[in-house]
């Protein structure tokens, strides 16, 4: 599947598209959004949690892997 994101402007009822040689002969699905539509803000997650961090357990996470598997199997 190929994807095209483009902007245009409507003239008269109607919007010009060149689409690429290899779509010839093939269907595609066209999905019209208004700028105002598709341009809505997004919220981001990022440092949502922070407030529930632990400093002194974040020196344990790079190892964090090495030190689960070796208590849960120890030298097998």
């Amino acid at each position: 599947m190929k994807i095209i994101l483009t902007l245009k402007t409507v003239e008269n009822g109607q919007v010009l598209l060149n689409l690429p040689s290899e779509f010839s002969g093939q269907q595609v699905e066209i999905i019209i959004l208004t700028k105002e539509y598709s341009s809505i803000k997004k919220n981001s997650l990022k440092g949502a949690l922070q407030s529930y961090a632990n400093p002194e357990l974040m020196t344990l996470e790079s190892k964090a892997w090495e030190n689960f598997t070796e208590e849960k199997y120890g030298d097998c």
